[in-house]
């Protein structure tokens, strides 16, 4: 990549990260990200289409960064303690970056983009796991309610604290142990 298009780019996500500490994404103008930025509207528009294109590409990155210390996608079904673990670690890493780029209204994006980006890189691994329910089960569970989980127990401390990561490891991945045991549910709710 030519480094004015690597420069010019590093200014632009600067400039977003620095309004988005400060500003819903809607409130943002492609004129005031420009004026922050040092750069003039042709060059923003070279590379985005609007607003949103730029949030939308700069969320994927963050996603791609969280996502790509998971070095080993079988460990989501063979390893949920540890793959848990290795994802709240790395999201614990970008926490001041996370809650800048994903506030607001653009919250619900992270989990999203990460699940999608998790079961990519699952079902390219293994394609036989696109239509196994008891698979797809157990991805949705470790990623969305493990996920969740977190964040509830987060919000009051606003701590991604190694106690809490652990526990969620932990919970995620006995409840991913009975899914894929396929130990089932009695009445009463008992195993």
């Amino acid at each position: 990549m030519d480094i004015r298009v690597m420069k010019s780019k590093k200014s632009i996500f600067d400039a977003f990260v620095n309004l988005r500490s400060k500003k819903e994404l809607r409130k943002i103008t492609v004129k005031e990200l420009c004026e922050k930025a040092l750069i003039n509207k042709s060059t923003f528009y070279t590379y985005y289409e609007d607003m949103f294109d730029l949030s939308d590409k700069i969320e994927s990155s963050v996603v791609d960064g969280i996502v790509s210390t998971i070095t080993n996608p079988q460990m989501m079904i063979d390893e949920p303690v540890k793959f848990y673990r290795s994802l709240l670690e790395a999201m614990a890493e970008n926490k001041k970056l996370i809650d800048t780029v994903f506030s607001g209204s653009q919250h619900p994006n992270l989990i999203v983009k990460i699940s999608k980006s998790l079961k990519k890189m699952s079902f390219e691994n293994h394609p036989e796991y696109i239509n196994d329910k008891k698979i797809c089960t157990i991805l949705d569970y470790a990623i969305y309610g493990g996920y969740y989980a977190f964040v509830e127990n987060q919000a009051d401390t606003n701590d991604y604290s190694t106690e809490l990561i652990e526990s969620v490891s932990v919970i995620s991945g006995h409840m991913a142990k009975l899914i894929k045991e396929n130990i089932p549910v009695l009445k009463d709710g008992s195993v």
